[in-house]
């Protein structure tokens, strides 16, 4: 009878410890595949990118097609006055300007440039939101302190705050991550692999927007080497914000980059 108590006091005892080593693991275990998943990635950060500046020229035959063929040729001409620029940085910093060439415009033009301008600013900003985590910074922070990591049958299921919003990153088994959500929305990036990593070739977003709606869009991204660096040169925008079509062209040239010394 002692025998046997024994015996279940060590089996017990070393049920136990199994335990304690399995808890005492999994964090780092954790934080190994995070630094694995970051490590997957083509980031221009880790490539010496500090930043980057560069001009941003909207396809108007695309942005315009919707406009009746009478009026194209002049809404053309007004279009070709607006100069777009971009600058992002490593830390997530997005600027976007643009400015008005030729003769001062009297009201009613400036106000049709303005309104021109501005759903390219929001497009190019947009666009600029959703490549540069996977591109150029990072999508999952570094030394994350509190975060939960589920294991599921084909992938794994992290979900932290960044600040105030919760964030959730589906990721597969060989680090390739699947989707991005927070409370306002996801978006599934379409990822291709170099030797460098993961690239973003494109996304699928679905968000609510509390002015427009339900926003809905595809993103094309074609890539070329530029100054060593693998940047975007052609973005196309397709989908819908509301009632609202969305089909927007750019490209992005004139690269000024910012490198770690």
């Amino acid at each position: 009878m002692k025998h046997t108590l024994k015996n279940k006091f060590v089996l017990t005892l070393t049920l136990l410890l199994l335990s304690v080593c399995a808890h005492a693991q999994t964090p780092n275990n954790d934080r190994k595949f995070l630094d694995d998943t970051r490590k997957s990635y083509s980031l221009l950060s880790r490539q010496g990118l500090e930043g980057m500046k560069a001009s941003v020229f909207p396809n108007w035959t695309v942005l315009l097609k919707e406009v009746g063929p009478k009026e194209r040729p002049a809404a053309l001409r007004l279009a070709n006055r607006l100069r777009f620029s971009m600058e992002v940085d490593s830390k997530g910093g997005i600027h976007v300007n643009h400015q008005i060439i030729g003769p001062k415009p009297n009201k009613a033009t400036l106000n049709a440039l303005d309104n021109m301008a501005k759903g390219v600013d929001l497009s190019i900003t947009s666009f600029l939101m959703s490549w540069t985590p996977f591109m150029l910074t990072y999508l999952i922070p570094e030394n994350l302190d509190q975060f939960v990591l589920q294991d599921l049958d084909s992938q794994r299921v992290l979900t932290f705050k960044q600040g105030e919003v919760e964030v959730t990153v589906a990721i597969a088994k060989d680090f390739e991550i699947k989707e991005l959500r927070t409370p306002q929305g996801a978006i599934k990036p379409l990822l291709t692999k170099n030797k460098d990593g993961f690239v973003l070739t494109g996304y699928e977003g679905d968000n609510e927007d509390p002015v427009v709606g339900k926003v809905k869009i595809k993103a094309k991204i074609v890539s070329v080497p530029t100054q060593g660096m693998l940047l975007p040169s052609t973005v196309l925008l397709n989908g819908s914000a509301g009632a609202t079509p969305i089909n927007f062209e750019m490209r992005i040239t004139n690269y000024v980059l910012k490198r770690r010394a």
